[in-house]
Protein backbone atom coordinates (compact mmCIF):
# COMPACT_ATOMS: atom_id res chain seq x y z
CA UNK A 1 0.00 0.00 0.00
CA UNK A 2 1.10 3.25 -0.79
CA UNK A 3 1.62 5.28 2.28
CA UNK A 4 0.38 9.14 2.38
CA UNK A 5 1.41 10.35 5.81
CA UNK A 6 4.79 9.09 7.91
CA UNK A 7 3.23 10.06 10.63
CA UNK A 8 1.42 7.26 12.90
CA UNK A 9 -1.75 7.90 14.88
CA UNK A 10 -1.85 5.20 17.97
CA UNK A 11 -5.04 4.63 19.50
CA UNK A 12 -6.55 5.59 21.43
CA UNK A 13 -8.78 7.23 19.34
CA UNK A 14 -11.54 9.42 20.34
CA UNK A 15 -13.88 10.20 17.63
CA UNK A 16 -17.28 12.50 17.69
CA UNK A 17 -20.17 13.59 15.06
CA UNK A 18 -23.26 11.93 13.64
CA UNK A 19 -24.65 8.65 12.10
CA UNK A 20 -26.83 5.43 11.63
CA UNK A 21 -27.39 2.14 13.26
CA UNK A 22 -29.06 -0.32 11.36
CA UNK A 23 -29.43 -3.84 13.52
CA UNK A 24 -30.76 -6.60 12.24
CA UNK A 25 -31.84 -10.46 12.70
CA UNK A 26 -30.35 -12.17 9.79
CA UNK A 27 -30.82 -15.61 8.34
CA UNK A 28 -27.48 -17.06 9.28
CA UNK A 29 -27.23 -19.18 5.69
CA UNK A 30 -27.91 -15.68 3.83
CA UNK A 31 -25.32 -13.78 6.39
CA UNK A 32 -22.60 -16.81 5.34
CA UNK A 33 -23.41 -16.25 1.60
CA UNK A 34 -23.69 -12.16 1.19
CA UNK A 35 -22.12 -11.57 4.27
CA UNK A 36 -18.91 -10.93 2.82
CA UNK A 37 -17.29 -13.55 5.99
CA UNK A 38 -14.23 -14.79 5.02
CA UNK A 39 -13.61 -18.65 4.52
CA UNK A 40 -11.36 -19.10 7.18
CA UNK A 41 -14.31 -17.59 9.56
CA UNK A 42 -17.20 -19.51 8.15
CA UNK A 43 -17.10 -22.44 10.73
CA UNK A 44 -17.23 -20.09 13.47
CA UNK A 45 -19.73 -17.99 12.54
CA UNK A 46 -23.15 -18.32 14.33
CA UNK A 47 -25.36 -15.54 13.62
CA UNK A 48 -27.30 -13.47 16.40
CA UNK A 49 -27.57 -9.68 15.87
CA UNK A 50 -25.53 -7.95 13.49
CA UNK A 51 -25.76 -4.57 12.29
CA UNK A 52 -25.02 -1.87 9.24
CA UNK A 53 -23.50 1.44 10.09
CA UNK A 54 -22.83 4.67 8.70
CA UNK A 55 -20.92 7.53 9.71
CA UNK A 56 -20.09 11.00 9.62
CA UNK A 57 -17.06 11.41 12.01
CA UNK A 58 -16.81 15.09 12.12
CA UNK A 59 -13.56 15.40 14.30
CA UNK A 60 -10.98 12.31 15.07
CA UNK A 61 -7.50 11.79 15.77
CA UNK A 62 -6.90 11.79 11.64
CA UNK A 63 -9.14 14.68 10.74
CA UNK A 64 -12.97 14.52 9.69
CA UNK A 65 -14.16 11.36 7.71
CA UNK A 66 -16.97 9.01 6.63
CA UNK A 67 -17.39 5.38 7.47
CA UNK A 68 -19.63 2.44 5.66
CA UNK A 69 -19.53 -0.63 7.97
CA UNK A 70 -20.63 -3.83 8.47
CA UNK A 71 -21.39 -6.52 11.17
CA UNK A 72 -22.74 -9.80 10.35
CA UNK A 73 -23.41 -11.11 13.60
CA UNK A 74 -21.06 -13.16 16.12
CA UNK A 75 -18.20 -15.22 15.51
CA UNK A 76 -17.03 -18.46 18.50
CA UNK A 77 -13.50 -17.81 19.64
CA UNK A 78 -11.90 -20.31 21.78
CA UNK A 79 -9.31 -19.12 24.18
CA UNK A 80 -6.82 -20.84 25.92
CA UNK A 81 -5.16 -19.58 28.87
CA UNK A 82 -2.51 -21.01 31.50
CA UNK A 83 -5.86 -22.67 33.54
CA UNK A 84 -8.63 -22.88 30.53
CA UNK A 85 -10.38 -22.73 27.33
CA UNK A 86 -12.92 -20.62 27.48
CA UNK A 87 -15.33 -20.03 24.19
CA UNK A 88 -16.98 -16.67 23.25
CA UNK A 89 -18.94 -14.80 20.89
CA UNK A 90 -16.88 -11.61 19.16
CA UNK A 91 -18.11 -9.18 16.56
CA UNK A 92 -16.11 -9.03 13.55
CA UNK A 93 -16.69 -6.38 11.03
CA UNK A 94 -16.18 -8.16 7.34
CA UNK A 95 -16.92 -5.13 5.15
CA UNK A 96 -16.29 -1.07 5.82
CA UNK A 97 -15.40 1.32 4.03
CA UNK A 98 -13.79 5.21 4.40
CA UNK A 99 -13.21 8.42 2.88
CA UNK A 100 -10.05 8.85 4.69
CA UNK A 101 -6.67 6.81 3.34
CA UNK A 102 -4.52 7.49 6.77
CA UNK A 103 -7.73 6.23 8.26
CA UNK A 104 -7.63 3.57 6.16
CA UNK A 105 -3.85 2.73 6.65
CA UNK A 106 -4.37 2.93 10.68
CA UNK A 107 -7.12 1.26 10.94
CA UNK A 108 -5.58 -1.68 9.72
CA UNK A 109 -2.62 -0.97 11.89
CA UNK A 110 -4.39 -0.38 15.10
CA UNK A 111 -7.35 -2.92 14.85
CA UNK A 112 -6.60 -5.14 12.01
CA UNK A 113 -10.02 -3.11 10.79
CA UNK A 114 -9.94 -4.47 6.90
CA UNK A 115 -10.65 -0.41 5.57
CA UNK A 116 -11.01 0.24 2.03
CA UNK A 117 -11.39 3.66 0.45
CA UNK A 118 -14.69 5.15 -0.64
CA UNK A 119 -15.92 8.91 -1.93
CA UNK A 120 -18.61 10.37 0.17
CA UNK A 121 -21.65 12.49 -0.01
CA UNK A 122 -24.11 13.09 3.09
CA UNK A 123 -26.59 16.09 2.60
CA UNK A 124 -29.26 16.66 5.40
CA UNK A 125 -32.76 18.15 4.69
CA UNK A 126 -34.59 18.69 7.90
CA UNK A 127 -35.47 15.26 9.30
CA UNK A 128 -33.66 13.59 6.26
CA UNK A 129 -30.08 12.56 5.11
CA UNK A 130 -29.28 11.29 1.74
CA UNK A 131 -25.80 9.58 1.76
CA UNK A 132 -23.96 7.67 -1.34
CA UNK A 133 -20.70 6.22 -1.63
CA UNK A 134 -18.65 5.13 -4.90
CA UNK A 135 -15.74 3.98 -5.69
CA UNK A 136 -12.73 5.23 -8.25
CA UNK A 137 -13.21 0.94 -9.59
CA UNK A 138 -16.95 0.89 -9.48
CA UNK A 139 -18.71 4.11 -8.97
CA UNK A 140 -21.40 4.77 -7.25
CA UNK A 141 -22.31 1.66 -5.08
CA UNK A 142 -24.81 2.98 -2.41
CA UNK A 143 -27.57 5.78 -2.86
CA UNK A 144 -29.40 5.80 0.58
CA UNK A 145 -32.48 8.08 2.17
CA UNK A 146 -32.65 8.07 6.25
CA UNK A 147 -35.14 9.86 8.08
CA UNK A 148 -35.46 10.47 11.82
CA UNK A 149 -38.46 10.67 13.89
CA UNK A 150 -39.60 11.49 16.98
CA UNK A 151 -38.06 12.11 20.36
CA UNK A 152 -34.19 11.66 21.68
CA UNK A 153 -33.36 9.30 24.30
CA UNK A 154 -29.42 8.83 25.43
CA UNK A 155 -28.11 5.93 24.08
CA UNK A 156 -24.47 4.40 25.24
CA UNK A 157 -22.71 1.26 24.59
CA UNK A 158 -22.73 0.20 28.09
CA UNK A 159 -26.49 -0.74 27.30
CA UNK A 160 -24.91 -3.34 24.72
CA UNK A 161 -21.04 -3.72 25.07
CA UNK A 162 -19.27 -4.58 21.64
CA UNK A 163 -16.05 -6.54 21.43
CA UNK A 164 -14.68 -6.82 18.24
CA UNK A 165 -12.30 -9.64 16.50
CA UNK A 166 -10.52 -8.69 13.76
CA UNK A 167 -7.08 -10.94 12.23
CA UNK A 168 -4.29 -8.86 11.22
CA UNK A 169 -1.82 -9.68 8.59
CA UNK A 170 0.67 -11.24 10.84
CA UNK A 171 -2.47 -13.59 11.80
CA UNK A 172 -2.59 -12.21 15.28
CA UNK A 173 -6.39 -11.80 16.58
CA UNK A 174 -6.78 -7.98 17.55
CA UNK A 175 -9.41 -7.64 20.22
CA UNK A 176 -11.29 -4.14 20.71
CA UNK A 177 -14.11 -3.36 23.45
CA UNK A 178 -15.01 0.61 21.89
CA UNK A 179 -17.27 2.43 24.05
CA UNK A 180 -19.42 5.44 23.30
CA UNK A 181 -22.86 7.42 24.01
CA UNK A 182 -24.59 10.25 22.14
CA UNK A 183 -28.58 10.70 21.51
CA UNK A 184 -30.50 8.77 19.44
CA UNK A 185 -34.27 9.40 17.70
CA UNK A 186 -35.94 6.12 15.70
CA UNK A 187 -34.92 6.04 12.08
CA UNK A 188 -36.64 4.83 9.29
CA UNK A 189 -34.65 3.63 5.58
CA UNK A 190 -36.60 5.33 3.00
CA UNK A 191 -34.33 4.08 0.10
CA UNK A 192 -31.04 2.11 -0.04
CA UNK A 193 -30.38 0.85 -3.13
CA UNK A 194 -26.60 -0.90 -3.36
CA UNK A 195 -24.36 -3.27 -5.37
CA UNK A 196 -24.58 -6.30 -3.53
CA UNK A 197 -21.31 -7.18 -4.59
CA UNK A 198 -19.64 -4.34 -2.58
CA UNK A 199 -21.68 -4.03 0.35
CA UNK A 200 -24.61 -5.19 1.80
CA UNK A 201 -28.43 -5.10 1.45
CA UNK A 202 -30.43 -4.86 4.65
CA UNK A 203 -33.54 -6.20 2.88
CA UNK A 204 -32.16 -8.91 1.24
CA UNK A 205 -30.38 -10.48 4.71
CA UNK A 206 -33.57 -9.37 7.01
CA UNK A 207 -37.00 -8.13 6.70
CA UNK A 208 -35.76 -4.24 8.46
CA UNK A 209 -36.93 -1.10 7.61
CA UNK A 210 -35.56 0.71 10.82
CA UNK A 211 -32.92 1.88 13.00
CA UNK A 212 -31.02 4.42 15.01
CA UNK A 213 -30.04 7.76 14.68
CA UNK A 214 -26.54 8.93 16.91
CA UNK A 215 -26.22 12.09 17.11
CA UNK A 216 -23.51 14.28 18.89
CA UNK A 217 -22.12 11.47 19.98
CA UNK A 218 -18.49 10.48 21.17
CA UNK A 219 -16.80 7.34 20.65
CA UNK A 220 -13.75 5.77 21.91
CA UNK A 221 -11.43 3.40 20.57
CA UNK A 222 -8.58 2.65 22.68
CA UNK A 223 -5.14 0.54 22.54
CA UNK A 224 -6.30 -3.08 21.54
CA UNK A 225 -5.74 -6.73 23.73
CA UNK A 226 -3.46 -9.08 20.98
CA UNK A 227 -3.89 -12.36 21.51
Amino acid sequence: MIMNDTKHYPPPWNLKGEGFIIPFLGNKSLLLDKGFIPEEDKKSFVGGLGAIMVVNYESSNVGPYFELLFIPGNFEHSRTTKTSTKKKLYKKITKIYVSSLTSVQEGRLNWAIPKEMAEFTWKKESNKTMISASSKENGVFLEAEITKKFFSFPMSTKLYPISLLQKSDTESLINTKFVGSGKGKIAFINKWMVNENLFANPFSISRISFGLSADEFNIIFPIPEIF
